[in-house]
């Protein structure tokens, strides 16, 4: 009986411990969906739901909850990328502890009870944690471009002796490499939403020039990590790009000078949302244009192999050689122009980003 005492007072305080020894923003991510003993992690968390009894209690609860799956998503990606079973779940029960949390937020507030501080509170500290979780999946992004290029290097080789066997492998492998980023930028979005939404939530139990001020900062630091990312990629953004979110902040500071709070959050939410589109457009720019780097690559490699195979040549096999070179320039001519016309579209994408009418 004793032992199994020590058991529950061992699950009860186990999180809190874990949390003590650590100088980081995120707790130990200890077992993760990924382990057939997980379900010993959610028992202890209902022991300790169990025992926790005021409102503000539970909230704060459910916050390290949530840094908690954080920090299990995290080492999941760490671990076994993307495409790990227990992803899903952890992801799952994320977004469930950010929705309890608010949950009893919202009920206090609806009871008539005082909550702006202790809203505001948990509001920034998960925040630093969401920031984590979204290093965690650039250094997986990072990590996964940096075997695309291993890759595209082994498949220049490959084509270089003519390897077939090891072209049709390689082309696979990296299809597979893309598809991969596709999965996980789409999973970072998802979980950016999630805790947004919540964060909204939140959000609207603070004090509203409070609440006005925060999004207003968040989306100026948007953009220059935006732009930072862009520097280091080498692309240049249009001149009018982000006319239209200057125009909103700009907006949005004047509406919260006069004290137009409630006006200066909308505006503030609507630059954001603005940057996003930018960002996926410059998303599509840069795939476009490594996708015409490869083309000319491929098509290069293919044109010197010929050239070499025609000097070789009699004079029926020049001829073939000679009038499949011409066709390869056609081709990639033909292709370059549906690339250049793609990047076109981008790029007016991204100058129209800047001309949006704002209200």
């Amino acid at each position: 009986m004793n032992y199994i005492k020590y058991i529950l007072i061992s699950l009860l305080f186990m999180p809190v411990l874990v949390f003590a020894e650590t100088q980081s923003v995120l707790p130990s991510a200890g077992l993760t969906p990924e382990s057939s003993f997980y379900f010993f992690d959610r028992f202890g968390e209902t022991l300790q739901r169990f025992f926790t009894f005021n409102p503000e209690g539970k909230a704060r609860l459910e916050i390290s909850f949530a840094k908690e799956r954080i920090a299990e998503i995290k080492l999941i990606l760490e671990d076994k990328g993307v495409t790990a079973k227990g992803l899903d779940v952890a992801e799952a029960k994320l977004q469930d502890n950010l929705s309890r949390a608010t949950a009893i937020l919202i009920k206090e507030k609806q009871d008539g009870n005082e909550i702006g501080e202790i809203a505001k509170e948990l509001s920034d500290e998960i925040n630093p944690a969401q920031e984590e979780l979204k290093d965690a999946f650039k250094s997986e992004r990072d990590a996964l471009k940096a075997k695309e290029e291993e890759l595209k290097a082994k498949l220049k080789e490959a084509r270089r002796v003519g390897d077939t066997a090891q072209i049709t492998i390689l082309t696979k492998e990296l299809a597979d490499i893309r598809a991969e980023r596709e999965l996980l930028d789409q999973s970072d979005e998802d979980n950016d939403e999630a805790i947004d939404q919540e964060d909204e939530k939140i959000d609207e139990a603070m004090e509203l020039k409070e609440e006005a001020e925060k999004k207003i900062r968040e989306a100026e630091k948007d953009k220059a990590e935006l732009l930072k990312e862009a520097e280091d990629k080498n692309v240049v953004f249009p001149a009018t790009t982000f006319n239209t979110f200057d125009g909103l902040i700009s907006q949005a500071k004047t509406a919260f000078a006069a004290g137009k709070y409630e006006e200066a959050k909308r505006l503030a939410k609507e630059a954001k949302g603005n940057l996003k589109e930018v960002e996926k457009s410059l998303e599509k720019l840069k795939d476009v244009k490594e996708k015409n780097e490869e083309l000319k690559q491929g098509s290069d490699e293919q044109q010197n192999e010929l050239r070499n195979n025609l000097k070789e040549a009699d004079k029926e096999n020049a001829e073939r050689i000679l009038e499949e070179i011409k066709k390869n320039e056609e081709n990639l001519k033909e292709e370059q122009e549906k690339i250049l016309e793609e990047q076109k579209k981008i790029e007016e994408e991204l100058k129209s980003s800047g001309e949006q009418e704002n209200d």
